[in-house]
């Protein structure tokens, strides 16, 4: 199939725009943009689905009515949230010259603020998550550092608990989806 010269000719040009360094941050931006809200839907649509068919009473057209609201909220808020983050890291680099690890904390630390100070459910179950992600962290790298003592298994060697999780999934995975 052949295509028209001018489609051809858009897409080459098109292509010299998204080449060119100049355009890169605000173009990262609209990108983060994009898929903040792609994921955000991915995620939240599901969960919303099972948990409002669950948990929740009304007419079907609340139900869809919740799940869509819930859906929007949580794909905006991340679709904004990774806006703002790209935008302040292209920004801090700009002004500095260079780019540092520690703009990226003040890019993500602003960009919450920003985004996720409204108390509502969707930014509850979002801080919730990342504060179980930041805890984790810090734990492990407590382990690594020597700060927090490694856990052990109660006698049990490495071996044997690699042996256990083996059967475990091979036997109980099985049995979990049926």
């Amino acid at each position: 199939m052949a295509v028209p010269p001018q489609l051809r000719a858009l897409l080459l040009a098109v292509n010299a725009l998204l080449r060119k360094r100049r355009y890169h941050a605000a173009l990262a931006m609209l990108k983060g943009f994009r898929n903040g809200a792609v994921y955000g839907v991915k995620i939240r649509a599901p969960h919303a689905l099972v948990m409002t068919f669950l948990f929740r009473s009304g007419s079907l057209q609340e139900k869809l009515r919740a799940i869509l609201q819930a859906t929007y909220t949580h794909s905006w808020n991340l679709a904004c949230f990774v806006f703002a983050y790209k935008g302040l890291c292209a920004l801090q680099s700009h002004v500095q010259g260079e780019t540092y690890q520690v703009h990226s904390f003040l890019a993500a630390f602003v960009g919450a603020l920003l985004v996720f100070r409204d108390n509502n459910n969707i930014n509850s179950q979002i801080n919730m998550y990342l504060l179980s992600r930041l805890l984790f962290a810090l734990c492990r790298l407590g382990v690594e550092k020597g700060y927090i003592p490694e856990p052990r298994s109660a006698g049990v060697s490495k071996k044997t608990r690699e042996r256990k999780k083996s059967r475990l999934l091979h036997h109980g995975q099985p049995q979990m989806c049926w």
